[in-house]
């Protein structure tokens, strides 16, 4: 034991209960306080141990041996011991005795239930565990979302342009009249009409990319509308 070094916090009680009732307790203590983990155990001399993180520190072990006084008592005797070294500081035997409670509580509270209500802990810490499922739009929801869509997708294609442009005259004018951006005048895009005016359609190329915006269905008049067929 190394120098100023304080003995392991350690209680020793008795219950009137039998010790395989005891021992179930002892194995689910995790059940009801989850910091405490179960490491091992020694069937044969009715040792276990579990083991709990502490802040600034490696953590500890606790230590739990089971004695048979009679048929229907049993002692316990609980032990924590650092992970790492021996216990130097008040603060830390402190936190010891605080497991100690805490251990004893859970056996406590684990005593005084039946198997079946340990059982349902369980299946209730398992339960706790599943992945929650994503919620699923219904399909009736889906249903009236896509036709909502479709309706206003209509919507946009009966909304007529004031101009009311007519593709084939479009079409016709480009083919002959391109050069001089009558196209562009008849569907009321002034600007870029005055423009094909007197650069005679770019020299052509302006109007050749008309003419095949127009075939494609891409060309738009004055107000950004698609022309009509």
């Amino acid at each position: 034991m190394a120098v100023f070094a304080i003995p392991n916090p350690k209680k020793t009680t008795q219950v009137d209960f039998p010790i395989e009732k005891v021992k179930i307790s002892v194995k689910n203590i995790s059940l009801l306080n989850k910091k405490y983990k179960f490491t091992n155990s020694n069937e044969i001399f009715n040792q276990y141990t579990y083991e709990a993180t502490e802040f600034l520190s490696m953590g500890v072990y606790i230590d739990i041996n089971l004695n048979t006084i009679t048929e229907n008592k049993t002692e316990i005797t609980v032990e924590v011991r650092r992970k790492i070294g021996t216990f130097n500081e008040s603060y830390e035997v402190t936190n010891a005795n605080q497991h100690l409670v805490n251990i004893y509580d859970c056996i406590a509270k684990l005593t005084t239930k039946t198997n079946e209500e340990i059982e349902a802990l369980h299946k209730e810490i398992a339960d706790s565990k599943l992945p929650k499922p994503k919620p699923v739009k219904p399909t009736k929801v889906i249903e009236e979302s896509s036709i909502k869509i479709e309706k206003e997708k209509r919507k946009i294609e009966i909304v007529k342009s004031d101009i009311n442009a007519n593709f084939t005259t479009t079409l016709l004018l480009c083919f002959f009249l391109g050069l001089f951006g009558i196209h562009r005048f008849y569907t009321k895009n002034y600007f870029m009409g005055f423009i094909q005016l007197i650069t005679l359609g770019c020299f052509g190329v302006w109007t050749l990319i008309d003419f095949i915006l127009i075939l494609t269905g891409a060309y738009k008049d004055g107000e950004g509308n698609l022309l009509r067929k």
